[in-house]
């Protein structure tokens, strides 16, 4: 498998399924979110945060393709536009932070996911994949995992937890 960082691939069906799903559930979320008169702020908070591990988890296959990754970014500058315009909102504050903080860093998930994907193919010439529970494989099953993709992991989800909270 040759390793190159930055791959201009078609969109696969799946791939487009699955922005149309996430932009569908946007978009009834967040009218809902801002006028609803239950805890909008956990709401909030959870798709924030529900978004960041959505990618990592399940999308770090398809952000390889630089297109799929590029709409990803066009998602993280809204989200980052409606976080400037919502983030003073003092219905959205937590006792440590804000609930608003989730679309802030949706860019910066992506950024570092693929800082960490670049790292994983200068150290050990492979793909950055992530840890399945309980296996030594990745949660695709497509290669054995290594030292390195755990690091890469507890990278992520420290740093995750770090700017959300």
């Amino acid at each position: 498998m040759e390793n190159k960082y930055i791959r201009f691939e078609k969109l696969s069906k799946w791939n487009i399924i699955t922005v149309f799903s996430y932009l569908l559930i946007s978009f009834f979320l967040f009218p809902y979110c801002l006028n609803s008169k239950f805890e909008r702020k956990d709401i909030l908070f959870m798709y924030g945060l529900g978004t960041q591990l959505f990618i990592y988890f399940f999308q770090y296959r398809a952000l390889r393709n630089f297109n799929y990754f590029l709409i990803w970014i066009v998602i993280g500058i809204i989200h980052f536009f409606i976080f400037i315009g919502i983030k003073d909102d003092p219905q959205f504050a937590l006792a440590h932070g804000n609930a608003t903080l989730g679309l802030r860093n949706t860019i910066i998930s992506l950024a570092l996911f693929q800082f960490l994907r670049f790292m994983s193919l200068i150290i050990q010439d492979k793909e950055f994949v992530v840890p399945s529970k309980g296996s030594s494989y990745d949660l695709f099953f497509e290669r054995k995992l290594t030292i390195i993709d755990v690091i890469c992991f507890i990278i992520f989800m420290g740093v995750t937890i770090f700017l959300i909270l």
